[in-house]
Formats: C-alpha cells, structure tokens, sequence
C-alpha cells in the first residue's frame, strides 16, 4: 500500500502541542488512514449483521444465545480491531519506508516528544473509531437478533467506552511495536500473533500454566473491558493488563528511537 503524505511543520509555540499538530496533520494527510477507518466502519456493520443473523437462527432451534448486543457486537470488532492494526502501523512506518522519518525528526528533533505525540494521536483516533465501531455495531446487531439481543443504554454506554479503551491500547502498542520493527509486514505479523494466535494457541498445549498465561494477553483483556465479563478476571485486572502491554512495547519503541539513526 502506497501513501502520499503531505509534510509540514510544527504549529507555531512548538513543544509537544505542537508535534501533536504536526502528528494530527500528518495522520489525516494520507489515504490509508481515511481507507482504513472507512473499512473498519463497513466491515463492523457486516459483522454484526451476520452475527445478529446467527443469533436469531440460533434461538428459533432452541439454543439459548440471547446476550445484550453490545456484548454480541464485541465478537466483531475482534477482527474489525485489525482496521486500527493497519491505520496505526502505516501510520508508524509508512516513515520509514519513504524517508520521510527524516523530515519528521527535523520538525520534531526531540525523539521523545515526536513518539509521545504520535502515540497520543493515534490512540485518540483509535478511541473514537472504537466508540463508533461499538454503537453502530450494537445498533445492527440489535436489529438482526430482535429480542434476543435487548440491551440498556448503560451497557451500550458501559461497552462504547470500553471498546474506546481497548483499541486506543492497541493502537499504542502498534505503536510501540512498528517503531521497533520500523516494517509494516514485521509489525502487522507480530501483532497479529499476539492478539489473534497466541490466545488460542496456549489453549492447545494443555500445559497449565501455560494457559493461565495466556489469559493475559491483550485481546483476552480486551474482551473482558468490552464485555464486563467476569471471566478470567474483571475490568480492575484488564485494564492493568493492557496498560503493561502498551507500556512495555513505548518503552521498547523508545530504546529503539533513541539507539538507531533515522
């Protein structure tokens, strides 16, 4: 995928208002931002058709799947998550791969700053794209089950934020991530072990420990936040969790920034 980006400089005051500027402008510059939220929208609304669709086949031949459909809307915004996987990562190292690193670093010289903004940024746009991705997919699927997926506002307002949560974290830890691996494919790979193989691959090995470990990887933690299930553990325990995920991959990005030349 090929991005045109527009560069500019830093709003006039500079500091870190100004790299958020100058981050913001860069973001919404380029196409596969604009794409890759517009995919995420309409994969969502198809998603969360086919599973109210599933629902509502299920209870006429009498197996019992009735859930609010927030919490049934979630199983689709565990792929529609990848939307935010792809518009944060190019966002990262769409950079790196046209050069335009260099032009970055000379707006922003202090490497901290530059990736604080970034990180900020991108997991804003990620909040709201996850916010929107929960109510438009509550609202479809709720037309498709009928009854079965009833639901309140507090647990569509309860599930809006915490989806909101949950994939700005991710954005932050793609961030993280694709300043290490300054690749897409490196980057979109790694992720995608993590959220999506890792979980159900511990699962298969039988070993128990294994499996317990497997039950704090950052999906896992994400349903949870989305659903407020009590299983493996609540929202006090997952919201930790993802934050250590986001955290530790920052610091790694952060080593990386500082150790590497552009």
């Amino acid at each position: 995928m090929t991005t045109a980006l527009r560069l500019t400089t830093p709003a006039k005051g500079g500091g870190l208002r100004g790299a958020i500027a100058f981050e913001w402008t860069k973001l919404w510059s380029v196409r596969s931002t604009w794409w890759s939220l517009a995919a995420g929208v309409l994969l969502c609304a198809v998603f969360a058709a086919v599973i109210g669709m599933s629902v509502e086949a299920s209870e006429k031949n009498g197996f019992d799947v009735a859930r609010p459909a927030p919490h049934l809307a979630a199983q689709g915004i565990m792929l529609v998550q990848l939307a935010v996987l792809v518009m944060a990562t190019l966002a990262t190292t769409a950079e790196y791969a046209n050069g335009s690193i260099r032009a970055t670093l000379r707006g922003v010289p202090v490497r901290g700053r530059m990736l604080l903004a970034k990180t900020a940024v991108v997991a804003a746009v990620a909040a709201a794209a996850g916010t929107v991705f929960c109510v438009l997919g509550t609202l479809v699927t709720a037309v498709f089950a009928g009854e079965h997926g009833a639901y309140t506002a507090g647990e569509l307002a309860a599930a809006a934020f915490g989806t909101g949560v949950y994939l700005a974290l991710i954005a932050v830890l793609v961030i993280g991530t694709g300043t290490v691996f300054r690749s897409a494919a490196g980057t979109i790979t790694t992720i995608i072990m993590v959220l999506l193989v890792l979980p159900e691959l511990v699962k298969v090995t039988g070993v128990g420990w294994l499996e317990t470990a497997g039950e704090y990887t950052p999906s896992v933690a994400g349903a949870v936040l989305m659903t407020r299930a009590g299983e493996p553990y609540g929202g006090g325990t997952a919201l930790p969790v993802l934050l250590l995920w986001a955290a530790a991959a920052v610091a790694g990005g952060w080593a990386a920034l500082r150790a590497r030349d552009a």
